[in-house]
């Protein structure tokens, strides 16, 4: 298992014990779709409840990212994207760009990875995420795009 991939489980085995609902996007994800590209953190979108923003942050400061601990779900819930810990470095997300977790949870995927159920965000929904401006992500959408239609 190479780093990222064990980062994602460690990461995904925590919000999962809390029964956290997310979806992890970004970097990991167009991997996952088979874009080769490069990353070094996690990014989940978080349904946007108090209950569930507590429950990742719990799962987080559970595992040893002691910030989390130190913020409240109400405060998490105030940012579209809280940055913490590192190696992997956690991002979450209340929103990807325009796109919500409610929005997004019905066209999610799971894959194992390590023995860890992780759920992924949808292609269509995760190219949506991208459409911020930056010169990565356009590229990462010209890359997904390409993929979506090699598939079909």
């Amino acid at each position: 298992m190479e780093k990222s991939e064990s980062g994602v489980a460690f990461v995904c085995a925590a919000l999962n014990r809390t029964n956290a609902k997310y979806l992890v996007i970004g970097g990991v994800v167009c991997i996952l779709h088979g874009y080769a590209r490069a990353t070094d953190d996690v990014d989940i979108l978080i349904e946007r409840t108090e209950a569930n923003a507590a429950r990742v942050l719990k799962a987080l400061a559970g595992v040893g990212y002691g910030f989390a601990g130190a913020w409240s779900a109400t405060e998490l819930l105030k940012k579209p994207i809280t940055l913490i810990g590192d190696d992997p470095r956690v991002d979450i997300f209340t929103a990807g760009w325009t796109v919500k977790y409610e929005q997004a949870a019905p066209n999610a995927s799971t894959v194992k990875i390590g023995g860890v159920q992780v759920p992924l965000i949808g292609l269509d929904d995760l190219i949506a995420t991208k459409r911020t401006g930056r010169l990565q992500d356009a590229a990462d959408i010209e890359a997904l795009e390409q993929i979506r239609s090699l598939r079909g």
